[in-house]
Parts: C-alpha cells; structure tokens; sequence
C-alpha cells in the first residue's frame, strides 16, 4: 500500500472509521447486556497476509480510536497520538498494522451512554452500565476476530490505555505477544484515586446532571467542567505548571494566568464530551487493581513470559515512577523477560503525548526486539 501522505505535513491520510455491529449485543464484565451493540475502530497501515504485524493501541479516557493521521488534508490536527504512529515515526506503519478500539462507554462511536436505546428512543443516560477495563479488552477481542487476529505483536496503550493495555496478558497471554506501557500502572495510587473522586462527585453533584439524564439541558454542565479542572491538573507537573504560568496575571487583570487555561480547558472538553462516559471511564480506571483481583502480582502475570516495556515519567503525579517500577518487578517474578524505563521530564502524565525525541527511540526498539 503506497502510504497517501498529507501535503507540507508530517501526517498522511487515513481510513474512515470502521463498525463491528453486534446484533445479538454485548455482554458486559458485571453481566448486563445490550442489543444491539456497535464498536467502532480505526485501521492504519496494511495488514500481512500472514496476519502477524498487527498492533493494539489502547486509548485513553479522553480521546478516540482516531489514534493518527487525518480524514481529510484540511482537518485541524491528525489523530491524538501522530507522533508515534506514522510512515517512519516510532510505530512505523510500512511495517506495522495498527487497530485502535473505542470501548464501550466512550462517546466517540462505540455505543455509550447518550446512544439511543432502541426500545425507549431516548439515551441510554443513567441506565448504561458501569463499565470495567476487562470490558475494554472484551471489545478489543470481538474485534481482533472480527479482522482474523489470532495474536498481537504487541499491545500498548498509555494511562488507562495502558491499563487495559496490561490487561490483555493477564486475561489473554497466548495473544499477546508484546506489552508497551506507558504512564500506567496495575493499580491507580490512592492519591489519584481521591482527585478522581473529587471531580466525579463534581458532576453528579450538579443539579443540571440530572443523576445522568441530562441530555435534554441546553448549556454544557458546569460540574464536568470542574471536573475536567481538576483531573487535569493531575496530568501535569509543578515544573511544567511553573513554566507556563507562574503566578502571572491575565492581560493586567487580577486573575491568573493558570485560571484562565483551566476554564479554557473545562469548557473545551465539556462541549464535546460525555458526563455519564467521563465517571463510568474514570471508575474503571479506579477499580482496576491486579494485587487485589488476583491476589498478587505474580499470579495475575503467572501465564505470560513474553516481553514487556513499561515507561514511566518522574514528574508523572497519577502513576509515579516507583509504581511503574513496582510492576515491572512483579511482572519478572512471575517469569515475564520486563523492562522499566523511566524518562525525566517536566511534561508530567501528558509527557505520553509531547516527549516524542524521548519515547520514539525506545519504543522503534522494542518493537524490533520483538
């Protein structure tokens, strides 16, 4: 496949997104079902005849499945994680095959929350279930067979992508034939577990949320706003936060310069996004715990002794470093050939989206060593 490159870009031009529709529905991890069901996904790069170049990105809460490239020439940016995934770049597609599933909950394509239910013609809202990371791999499975993958060359993903991403050789170590972790951990520390809380209760605290069937409200929810404030905070670093803003003024006013950044950002997001997908994405995240679903580390990696590379960031305040490196040394005793590397930077979590010089390198490595 001759890769259609975006003119004066450093991007190329992608396929639309693709949908694997379930007619008979999905079962969820806690039992509840819906049908029908649609997962959508995006493909980037050319599949082997073989079928053994393919590689699962796993999303994070925020984005999509539109992991790179652009639709069309004149698209405002290509897909969240370009950087990486590109002709040449760190997950080279004239060499690899890329599949990046939206999970169920999300509001970007696969059935969600504000999807309508067929029988009621009104969103599902309130009544969605609460979803869980083995729910996202569940999705990813489904479309695996779905496209003939018998086995991943390697799965990765970043923050609770990187989540669902660990998951996958705890749940199916004979498909996975490489982990790439980024930013992650098997557990969220309880530091962020309370920042987490914190926002949730922001949004169902808002009286215009409604318990969830909100949808009818004419202006974006102040509480998801104020959540987004503060669950980004969490993605960036006293370095990082210091550099940009410091204690500046805005524009010879007394409001800071760090104040007007959150509430660009809380209203950016809660004009686009879910409420019902951001505390159901987020409580996934939380109750994902590979010590205490498993009893130990050792046995939740008993089965896998493939190849794995977790990177961790020191200013990261969601998963630091000796989280990353706590895993890492769980994964060994259990027979896995783990490798922790940690990068300084003063990008913090969101370091996975702008220290490409830094990550590609390791990352072109790995995957050649696989």
């Amino acid at each position: 496949m001759t890769p259609r490159l975006v003119p004066g870009e450093d991007t190329f031009l992608c396929e639309p997104q693709r949908s694997l529709v379930l007619d008979a529905g999905f079962r969820f991890h806690r039992g509840d079902v819906i049908a029908p069901f649609t997962i959508v996904y995006e493909t980037f790069g050319e599949l082997s005849p073989a079928r053994d170049n393919a590689i699962l990105v796993c999303h994070a809460l925020s984005p999509g499945p539109h992991a790179a490239g652009k639709y069309a020439p004149d698209d405002a940016k290509p897909g969240w994680w370009d950087g990486m995934i590109g002709y040449g770049k760190g997950i080279d597609l004239a060499r690899w095959f890329v599949v990046c599933v939206n999970f169920p909950g999300s509001p970007w394509g696969t059935t969600g929350p504000r999807s309508i239910d067929p029988a009621t013609e009104r969103p599902y809202g309130s009544r969605y279930p609460w979803i869980s990371v083995e729910d996202m791999v569940e999705s990813q499975r489904l479309v695996a067979d779905h496209l003939g993958i018998a086995r991943w060359r390697c799965v990765t993903g970043s923050s609770l992508g990187g989540m669902a991403a660990m998951m996958w050789p705890v749940r199916h170590p004979e498909r996975t034939g490489g982990l790439l972790v980024m930013a992650a951990a098997a557990a969220v520390p309880v530091t962020g577990v309370g920042w987490h809380l914190i926002g949730r209760k922001l949004i169902e605290s808002d009286p215009a949320f409604g318990g969830g069937d909100y949808y009818d409200a004419a202006d974006t929810l102040r509480g998801l706003q104020l959540a987004r404030m503060v669950g980004h905070m969490t993605y960036l670093s006293g370095p990082a936060l210091e550099a940009k803003f410091g204690r500046r003024r805005r524009g010879g006013t007394r409001q800071f310069e760090v104040d007007s950044y959150l509430e660009y950002q809380g209203r950016k997001f809660a004009d686009s996004y879910d409420a019902n997908s951001y505390i159901r994405g987020q409580a996934a995240m939380d109750e994902m715990d590979l010590d205490e679903q498993y009893g130990s580390l050792d046995a939740a990696f008993a089965r896998y002794s493939g190849k794995a590379l977790l990177v961790s960031f020191d200013t990261d305040w969601l998963f630091p470093p000796d989280e990353v490196a706590r895993l890492s040394a769980g994964m060994r005793r259990a027979g896995a050939d783990a490798v922790h590397l940690a990068i300084s930077t003063p990008n913090g979590h969101d370091a996975f989206l702008v220290d490409y010089p830094l990550i590609v390198p390791p990352v072109r490595e790995f995957l050649d060593s696989l």
